[in-house]
């Protein structure tokens, strides 16, 4: 059995799920030979009798207000106040505001147009006397019978008209 094996169907293990001797030996032999997951199986095993405990956890009466003054120096450490950062954001706006003037100055067109392109003769079209070729599946050509067009094509051509 491979470590990820192992911690992959631990909880099964140790809720007792898995009830196959074959698999049973496997995972405590695994547990004689693996320090690294003897150790996890113990760590788990120590916290859960420590829930299942009966006395419980106890916590001093000034918990929640120590809790809270050691939240608020987080928060305060952490987040900087509306006051310093709207300082910040007001010169960024102005900043960008500034460098898409001066981008705009820069780049503005003077009002000269771009000459349009030159004139091209076009092409009168030729109407050519004729019947046009046409080229579609026969339905009456097969497949199976001697078609030498292959997949039941055939090349249907006008016929001339006699003269």
């Amino acid at each position: 059995m491979t470590c990820a094996e192992f911690l992959d169907r631990y909880t099964d293990y140790r809720d007792g799920l898995v009830t196959a001797p074959r698999e049973l030996r496997r995972f405590a032999r695994h547990l004689a030979q693996c320090p690294s997951c003897r150790s996890h199986d113990a760590a788990l095993r120590h916290g859960l009798l420590a829930l299942q405990d009966e006395r419980g956890v106890g916590v001093s009466s000034d918990f929640r207000a120590r809790l809270e003054r050691r939240l608020e120096r987080e928060r305060a450490r952490r987040e900087p106040s509306l006051a310093t950062r709207a300082p910040l954001a007001a010169a960024l706006f102005v900043a960008v505001a500034v460098a898409l003037l001066a981008i705009e100055g820069v780049s503005r067109n003077d009002g000269t147009r771009v000459p349009a392109l030159p004139a091209v003769p076009f092409p009168k079209p030729v109407a050519q006397a004729g019947v046009p070729f046409v080229s579609f599946q026969d339905p009456r050509s097969s497949v199976v019978i001697s078609n030498p067009n292959p997949y039941g094509t055939a090349l249907i051509e006008p016929i001339a008209a006699e003269h």
